[in-house]
């Protein structure tokens, strides 16, 4: 079997964790880069809570949001701390709170209720639990480096799904964080 480090058009960028589960998708997605000339990479795969807490505190401080929620910087994914309003929290609660609710769609690094308006779907969701990423179980990555966004890698993965690409189950476009994410199972 082919190995996504021999990928010649989705690349893998250093430090990006691949699992037995999301390389199949990548490398069967190669082809698929190949034929629309278009050379993108795979920016992320497996993480734990602290490099999602590490995603999280890069998006507060680039909306200047660091100082207003520096409990987030200050503490350990799993740290919990007293909220006179809200109890007992993981330190970075109401900063990820805050990132949903300026339109940063980002899971926590554990299961957690939102403590903000998000509005998604037409629902908010305040108050209602979101699992941590699917990336802490090595079933999702994310593809980002296209020259106009993630247009190109979306359409590219969109037809991947549609042609039905074994392990491939889903996607979602990130315009906000520049990623296509796609989720993946086992083949």
């Amino acid at each position: 079997m082919k190995r996504a480090t021999e990928n010649k058009f989705l690349l893998i960028k250093l430090g990006v964790v691949i699992t037995p589960i999301i390389e199949p998708v990548i490398v069967g997605l190669d082809e698929y880069f190949a034929k629309a000339k278009v050379t993108s990479y795979v920016t992320s795969g497996l993480r734990n809570p602290e490099s999602q807490l590490k995603i999280i505190r890069g998006y507060l401080e680039k909306r200047g949001l660091g100082v207003s929620f520096k409990d987030a910087f200050m503490n350990d994914a799993n740290k919990k701390i007293e909220d006179p309003k809200y109890g007992s929290i993981y330190a970075w609660q109401l900063g990820w709170s805050k990132l949903l609710n300026i339109g940063v769609i980002i899971n926590p690094p554990f299961a957690a209720a939102c403590l903000m308006d998000y509005i998604r779907n037409g629902v908010n969701k305040k108050g209602l639990v979101i699992n941590g990423s699917p990336h802490f179980k090595g079933t999702a990555f994310d593809i980002g480096g296209a020259t106009n966004g993630t247009n190109d890698e979306t359409a590219i993965v969109k037809k991947a799904l549609e042609d039905g690409l074994p392990g491939l189950v889903g996607y979602l476009q990130e315009r906000e964080n520049n990623a296509t994410h796609c989720d993946c199972k086992a083949i």
